[in-house]
């Protein structure tokens, strides 16, 4: 089962999800920081995607969505821009609600500029999260579809994309309880959130990679090798000295 967007809305009201919600928040502006004159698309839940965008000073930055918050109503699958017009997007548990992921990453791909980047964040089954599917407790979490990090990693490969960072945030078990909250904080101290395993929450930040074709004249040869127009290299012994 995917995850919906009001359930996640609401989690991210509660007190566990106010404290996932600070670090995500803070994560992902340490990476954007800066990027003025990008253009930035933001999709995602509307309560925390907000909650980025209040610190992105970016004077081309528009909230994608099917909600009437939107700055621009559209589905994932089929956004209305040029293909490789968009500098960055971020994507906020945009996979995991989508019913098919792959689709929506493809789409992604079509419209990131040559060079440019991507910031996804989702919930890491590999967590105390994963632990409520086993768990007799009544959750968001319970019997749902997860987009793995090794799975993500696997589509950025596909689609030539270099990893720059991935990031495991907040380590407290998302209980309801305040109390229980409370004791578990030493869990996100400096310490602890240095080590980068079993975050509530991931964040993958990468770039495009872009293989650009090139003329026959300018083809770069070197040592036997044709260089430039593939996306690795070519062997080929019929050219001109």
């Amino acid at each position: 089962m995917n995850f919906n967007i009001s359930e996640i809305n609401n989690w991210y009201k509660t007190e566990a999800g106010k404290i996932n919600q600070d670090l995500v928040v803070d994560s992902i502006n340490n990476i954007i920081l800066d990027r003025y004159d990008r253009s930035i698309l933001y999709i995602g839940p509307n309560d925390i995607t907000k909650k980025i965008m209040e610190r992105d000073k970016s004077f081309n930055s528009f909230f994608v969505s099917t909600s009437k918050f939107s700055d621009i109503k559209a589905e994932i699958e089929n956004l209305p821009f040029q293909n490789s017009s968009i500098d960055l997007v971020v994507l906020v548990h945009s996979l995991e609600i989508n019913k098919d992921p792959h689709a929506a990453f493809r789409e992604i791909n079509r419209i990131l500029a040559e060079d440019g980047e991507i910031i996804v964040t989702s919930f890491n089954k590999m967590s105390f999260i994963g632990l409520f599917n086993s768990l007799p407790i009544d959750s968001i979490f319970k019997n749902k579809s997860y987009i793995s990090i090794s799975r993500l990693e696997d589509w950025a490969k596909l689609f030539s994309y270099e990893i720059h960072r991935i990031i495991n945030i907040n380590k407290i078990p998302p209980f309801e309880n305040k109390k229980i909250l409370k004791f578990f904080r030493f869990l996100n101290n400096a310490i602890f959130s240095k080590i980068n395993f079993f975050g509530n929450s991931y964040i993958m930040y990468a770039k495009k990679n872009t293989y650009k074709f090139i003329s026959l004249k300018n083809w770069h040869k070197k040592n036997n090798i044709i260089l430039g127009k593939f996306s690795k290299p070519m062997i080929h012994n019929n050219y001109e000295e």
